[in-house]
């Protein structure tokens, strides 16, 4: 916009005594709700510019990044394994400073949270290092399953049926069971596996109903409770090993081996059985619905993929050619339209 003659001579008489940028615009249109970035400001900052007017604007230089060092980090960890918000780590750190919420400061504490739990978020960072919290973003998401299984999806190059199944892990891992089980796992390496195998499991199963995650839930349970009973055998044998001489002791330790054993074997029945109950009841379940909607399922799918429509595409239209073809052919055939007119051999003679 074009400043009035009025308005230049109000900024050269003016803009050393007002040298802030705001209150300058603000007196020069005799508006309040102007500032810097309006058009008026603008304006007015262009004409200072022009004139070789000095002023002064609200911008204020970028904040020096914040560096941890390696005894701060490590106590940020301990504080966040506590139970602490990055907050309130954020003021312990940093006593000298006002530390407001998303300041510079909680997001630097933050941030290195988030190198242990990437998926944390800063509403819920409250024991963000103890606490399970479900990703939301697909790319995370496609990392689990990738982690899990090795499959090696790729976020731009997954189909149709694939982000089906990463929608539906999405929804199953914010399953209130599931955040239930696996926070009451203590031990990060038994959070770790009970979350792979249950990818593992369901990921590419989006149709599976609310009774069959619960019992892939379980069996994801007992094969935490088979590796646990099987460190345990590991620590027994060591022991009965080190305790060859004592006699009683040996006893003891046999004894205790025998019925760890017998616990294992029938953790493996559990899964063994758990596995057959979900094969067999999917099984039938997944037979039927193929049955009654598979070839119209499968063609609106194929439809869905652009190579395969491309394909269904150059299909129909070599049909179409061919039929083309065909009509051609019968219309220039004397017999069929001698037939077709009623004039039989008899009547031509």
């Amino acid at each position: 916009m074009e400043l009035s003659e009025e308005q230049q001579s109000f900024l050269r008489d003016n803009a050393t005594q007002i040298p802030d940028l705001i209150d300058l615009t603000r007196q020069c249109f005799d508006r309040k709700d102007l500032d810097g970035r309006s058009k008026e400001g603008r304006a007015v900052r262009k004409f200072l510019a022009d004139n070789a007017i000095e002023y002064q604007t609200t911008n204020r230089p970028p904040a020096e990044a914040i560096e941890f060092t390696p005894e701060q980090v490590e106590f940020i960890l301990d504080q966040a394994k506590d139970g602490l918000s990055s907050l309130h780590i954020a003021r312990i750190v940093f006593p000298d400073r006002q530390v407001r919420p998303l300041s510079a400061e909680q997001r630097a504490v933050l941030a290195e949270i988030r190198n242990v739990n990437p998926d944390i978020m800063p509403s819920q960072d409250s024991g963000a290092l103890n606490t399970y919290i479900p990703p939301k973003a697909t790319s995370r998401i496609i990392k689990k399953i990738n982690d899990a299984t090795g499959v090696g999806l790729e976020e731009s190059k997954i189909n149709r049926q694939k982000q089906i199944c990463v929608e539906k892990l999405m929804v199953n891992l914010s399953n209130s069971r599931f955040l239930k089980i696996i926070n009451n796992y203590l031990n990060e390496e038994d959070r770790v596996l009970f979350e792979h195998e249950f990818i593992r499991l369901t990921w590419d199963k989006p149709d599976l109903t609310a009774d069959e995650i619960n019992l892939y839930l379980n069996t994801c349970k007992e094969v935490i409770n088979l590796e646990v009973i099987s460190t345990h055998l590991n620590k027994l044998n060591d022991m009965f090993d080190v305790a060859d001489e004592q006699a009683e002791m040996s006893i003891r330790l046999a004894e205790i081996i025998k019925a760890k054993s017998s616990e294992y074997h029938q953790c493996e029945t559990r899964i063994e059985n758990l596995t057959k109950k979900l094969q067999g009841d999917r099984g039938e379940r997944m037979k039927k619905m193929h049955k009654e909607n598979a070839s119209f399922l499968s063609i609106v799918q194929l439809f869905q993929e652009e190579e395969e429509r491309k394909t269904m595409i150059r299909i129909a239209e070599m049909q179409k050619e061919v039929v083309k073809e065909e009509a051609e052919r019968l219309e220039g055939m004397a017999e069929w339209k001698a037939r077709v007119l009623g004039i039989g051999q008899q009547d031509v003679l």
